[in-house]
């Protein structure tokens, strides 16, 4: 927790303040648009997609991400898959750095070419991945003609290579409705009972299953989803926090407040007045790659 919390210190200073996400940088290369990204601690992002298919190297920083087939933990030195239109979520409890690249029409026609492609939502497998998702990286810190031949290389070797999601079982469409039945039921209370009658499956299974296929549990992914609309909801000034607190089902403010801070690391009120407080300047970002700070399973 002490590694995760210094990196998530790290990871703020690279922030203006008030910011939630931060552009660090963006080249545009044959294989589509990289852009080099930081995401504040206790972000949340709710269900969205993207038009164009990405792989995400996350260069330090665990998060959790959640897609159509499951959802895990994302961490350091990984590569991920997302094909365009895929609705996802993402959650940063400790903040990430990640590197994203959109895939161009002409890099996907060209690997299409060559035989089947990586098609299914989820990370990459084994080494061999994350090695290519470093080359990427390098790539994108030295801009030159060399380094682009990399880029597209390593891009159509990860398009070409084998899926890790294709290899994980996809979580079967019960698993898939109870996901869907927290976001619904954001404002009501939850219970297994309740969601074992919506789907026919004892409340056992349902939390095992759960749990496998997303990698956190029934209850921190109800948490999250309610934080993550009330995160949208602070941001209008019109709206008292108490009344914030009861539209995303917290039983009070106290509720609501324990429950916010224990996703973003802050209270409530803190997280509203960051996104208006005046920014100030950026600290510079380092030539190279940082120390990974989070352990395995943080």
């Amino acid at each position: 927790m002490q590694q995760s919390r210094r990196a998530a210190n790290r990871l703020q200073s690279l922030l203006r303040t008030g910011e939630s996400t931060r552009l660090l940088g963006e080249v545009a290369t044959p294989a589509g648009t990289i852009e080099e990204m930081v995401y504040a601690p206790g972000l949340c992002e709710g269900c969205h997609y993207h038009d164009k298919a990405n792989f995400i190297y996350v260069v330090e920083g665990a998060h959790w991400a959640g897609h159509s087939r499951g959802g895990d933990t994302c961490h350091p030195g990984t590569v991920r898959f997302l094909p365009a239109g895929e609705p996802h979520e993402t959650y940063f409890p400790f903040g990430s750095w990640c590197l994203q690249i959109e895939l161009s029409e002409s890099i996907v026609n060209l690997a299409s070419e060559h035989g089947p492609m990586t098609c299914s939502p989820g990370e990459l497998p084994g080494t061999r991945a994350g090695a290519l998702g470093a080359r990427l990286h390098e790539g994108f810190l030295i801009p030159d003609e060399a380094s682009q031949l990399d880029v597209e290389a390593a891009t159509l070797q990860l398009l070409l290579g084998e899926s890790g999601a294709s290899q994980r079982k996809a979580a079967p469409p019960w698993v898939l409705r109870v996901r869907d039945m927290l976001r619904e039921e954001v404002q009501d209370r939850v219970t297994l009972a309740a969601l074992s009658r919506g789907v026919g499956r004892h409340p056992v299974q349902i939390s095992r299953q759960f749990h496998r296929h997303f990698d956190c549990t029934i209850g921190e992914y109800l948490r999250r989803a309610r934080v993550a609309r009330a995160q949208v909801l602070l941001r209008r000034h019109d709206l008292e926090i108490t009344d914030i607190a009861l539209a995303c089902g917290f039983t009070d403010q106290s509720h609501f407040t324990t429950a916010f801070r224990k996703v973003t690391g802050l209270p409530p009120h803190r997280y509203r007045l960051q996104r208006i407080t005046n920014a100030s300047p950026v600290k510079p970002l380092p030539a190279a790659p940082p120390t990974k700070y989070l352990e395995s399973g943080s």
